[in-house]
């Protein structure tokens, strides 16, 4: 990193010790080049100047969209491979039902669980999402996350 950016950064992260909040631009940057040790203390300042020591809660209705992913990280429980599952995506049926439980039981989010891209790595999963009339594993989150399953189902009957 240059002196300059390094200075910059140094400028940065002092605004940021006084209160004042990063600009989306000056956060990329931070996120980016600064060290995690000096970004740490001064991101717990601003939580605890913003909301004090409160803590919050908020249900949360669980949608595992797909176990399956394109990593191999060693250490997932999570991830499956296309043979170990019944179906490589959560039919959307099945999204709405998870929902609308959820919401039975005063859940205000829903926590999409998926892998990172796998369509890139399973056939099987290329073919769930065609089928499914997505084009990628983002495209059907995104459908499933801004209720387009509720009309699809309208729809379908």
């Amino acid at each position: 990193m240059s002196a300059t950016r390094a200075r910059g950064l140094d400028r940065l992260l002092a605004d940021c010790r006084r209160g004042l909040r990063p600009g989306e631009n000056d956060a990329v940057a931070l996120l980016a080049d600064a060290p995690l040790e000096a970004i740490g203390p001064v991101a717990a300042a601003l939580a605890l100047e913003g909301h004090g020591r409160v803590l919050s809660h908020s249900r949360k209705v669980f949608v595992p969209l797909t176990q399956l992913c394109r990593d191999v990280c060693h250490y997932c429980t999570f991830a499956k491979a296309p043979k170990r599952l019944a179906d490589p995506y959560l039919p959307v049926e099945r999204v709405v039902e998870r929902a609308r439980a959820g919401a039975a039981r005063r859940c205000k989010e829903a926590l999409f669980t998926l892998g990172d891209k796998p369509e890139l790595r399973y056939r099987a999963a290329r073919d769930a999402l065609d089928a499914l009339g997505y084009g990628s594993t983002v495209d059907y989150l995104r459908a499933m996350a801004t209720r387009e399953p509720e009309r699809q189902l309208a729809g379908a009957g």
